[in-house]
């Protein structure tokens, strides 16, 4: 065998043992008449002393001075006692010497390039080309054993509570769940196409059909959206689904989840053990958006549409919303035009509005000389402003009105170091009742979740009733579009730290609800047939009420890690363009692979 023990294994227990160890050099200092070298495994690091003049060992083929960091050698020694005043109490090892008798290079390291014994900054395009390499520094190994510590736990969490572990197939039909598809030509049907899914849902949903009440998975998704810092094209999540239940029962299971990953954690504190939950309405109204951060509850939106009638300010004039962030800091004019209406604009904002309240208690810049007294006073009751703090306005539709707002706070929260207290606070609350559809940015209405999320039972015949019309030649009006998009489903998302972390909802378990809700969503019948209608067969034959979850694994390893890009969590990631600089993929491929598929690239 090439090793008895591991580097991080051996004690004062081990003491007159013969011990061969293997691992990389993680580093060697050469200081003439000592050579000390740092042996590493994934398990930790084991020192070791040689003194040629006093120890008889043998280096086969080499000497100790060509010997370099990421050499691969296997050692054999007996274990000693340090002497008292060399005991290093921050290693497991540092109790102990080594005797060396036997080195052997069992293979030796090219030029690096970048250091792997220290967390010097380094060009990330540079780690990705060489990620063996990256892994096997000591932050970047940390991370991967959290993250299958986690994995497994998962696995246990859900097993200890009966639920069944299914793997869904990842070839698989196209149909519209919201995101863009990526698509496997099928060779031995040409011109027909598999897609990669981007979540086990429908397979889930008939497993409930099959009776098996508790599915569990941590399934491969695959996703053809634009880069973002917390995507990835391919994820893992985890993907739940239960039978019987109501909102309540799969919040409590998610709640029950998320407190016991955190036992794992010692350092990182909960900030409510029982997880609140918000309206999707309400947190768009106070924070902007859907995912807020909670850490803090500072700065949330004050709604000044009422207020705005009475100002004399002609660009209030006939707007839908008003809303204003206070934040606790006296900014000066230029400060707010180089730091912080940039964002504004960035994210499609005209400028941005704002009053300064001075320590004299007058307000200034630019909006006070169309403030009378009694609209002055209004102000300071709704704002709860105080001397020293600044308002900042946005105005216009509601929409972009909160988001942009939202911009602004997010920014704000890290200008004025409200979170830095707060890496190990843990704010998971749940975001409930979000719209039942929306209008995307093609102008088409598509569905705010999935289609298969369960609207509240109050909208239900209307939405029967609806696409019954539709069906029979009816266009929707914009009051139809108006009301649908005001409908609330029955879904639910986690979210922490700024990041939705889960989502899930109750299904439509009613086939005449499902096919209705293909027709509002602009699907022929025909489409309808061609695309779900295995969904809709299955759904004939007895479907139980279900609801379930998913949750991107890799965005609660970021969360838990204190990471800010989820490339940090992830083994082999894509880069910030989705390439992967260690393969040089995507790649062109041969084009006799494209002839047996029947394609040909234009």
């Amino acid at each position: 065998m090439y090793r008895t023990h591991t580097c991080w294994q051996l004690s004062l227990q081990h003491l007159d043992q013969t011990i061969t160890l293997a691992g990389w050099v993680n580093r060697i200092r050469n200081l003439g008449w000592l050579t000390f070298i740092d042996l590493r495994d994934r398990y930790g690091i084991t020192q070791i002393a040689i003194d040629p003049a006093n120890t008889k060992f043998s280096v086969q083929n080499w000497s100790l001075s060509d010997i370099k960091a990421e050499f691969v050698l296997q050692i054999t020694w007996k274990v000693v006692a340090r002497p008292s005043n060399m005991v290093n109490p921050e290693m497991k090892t540092g109790e102990i010497e080594i005797q060396p008798s036997d080195l052997l290079v069992l293979s030796t390291c090219a030029e690096l390039p970048f250091t792997i014994d220290n967390e010097n900054p380094v060009w990330e395009e540079l780690r990705l080309e060489h990620r063996y390499l990256d892994l096997r520094r000591k932050s970047l190994r940390d991370t991967m054993l959290i993250r299958s510590q986690l994995y497994t736990q998962t696995i246990q969490f859900f097993d200890d509570k009966d639920f069944v572990y299914f793997e869904t197939p990842c070839f698989t039909k196209n149909t519209p769940e919201g995101s863009r598809e990526f698509i496997v030509p099928a060779r031995f049907d040409q011109w027909k196409f598999f897609v990669l899914p981007q979540s086990p849902q429908q397979y889930k949903q008939m497993l409930m059909v099959a009776g098996y009440d508790r599915y569990i998975q941590l399934s491969r998704c695959f996703r053809d959206e634009d880069p973002r810092g917390d995507r990835q094209p391919e994820f893992t999540q985890v993907d739940f689904e239960m039978s019987f239940v109501q909102q309540d029962d799969v919040l409590e299971m998610i709640q029950d989840y998320f407190l016991e990953m955190t036992k794992s954690f010692p350092t990182k504190q909960v900030k409510n053990l029982t997880f609140p939950r918000y309206t999707w309405k309400w947190c768009m109204d106070n924070y902007g958006s859907d995912k807020p951060d909670l850490r803090t509850e500072d700065m949330k939106f004050t709604d000044l549409t009422e207020w705005s009638k009475v100002v004399d300010f002609s660009l209030f004039s006939g707007v839908q919303t008003v809303k204003c962030l206070v934040a606790d800091r006296e900014f000066w004019r230029s400060e707010i035009e180089k730091t912080l209406e940039p964002v504004i604009k960035e994210n499609g904002g005209k400028g941005l509005l704002y009053l300064i309240f001075w320590s004299d208690w007058e307000l200034k810049w630019p909006l006070a000389k169309y403030l009378t007294t009694e609209s002055k006073n209004q102000f300071l009751d709704l704002t709860w402003i105080q001397s020293g703090q600044t308002a900042f306005f946005q105005f216009g539709d509601w929409s972009s009105t909160v988001s942009l707002l939202w911009a602004l706070r997010i920014k704000l929260l890290r200008e004025l170091q409200l979170l830095i207290d707060k890496q190990d606070m843990l704010d998971f609350a749940f975001v409930i009742d979000a719209p039942m559809f929306e209008i995307w940015s093609d102008g088409s209405l598509g569905s705010t979740h999935h289609p298969f999320t369960k609207p509240k039972d109050q909208y239900i015949p209307y939405l029967i009733e609806l696409a019954d019309k539709m069906r029979d030649g009816y266009a929707l009006s914009a009051d139809d579009i108006q009301q649908l998009t005001s409908m609330e489903s029955d879904s639910y998302d986690i979210v922490a730290d700024g990041y939705e972390i889960w989502g899930g909802s109750i299904r439509i378990h009613d086939q005449r609800l499902q096919h209705a809700i293909f027709t509002i969503l602009w699907l022929t019948e025909t489409e309808i047939e061609f695309r779900f209608w295995h969904i809709l067969k299955c759904f004939t034959f007895g479907v139980p009420p279900h609801g379930g979850c998913a949750f991107g694994f890799d965005r609660i390893i970021m969360i838990y890690c204190n990471s800010e890009n989820i490339r940090e969590v992830i083994a082999f990631p894509k880069n910030q363009k989705y390439r992967d600089p260690m393969f040089g993929s995507p790649s062109e491929v041969d084009p006799q692979m494209l002839k047996e598929l029947g394609l040909r690239v234009e």
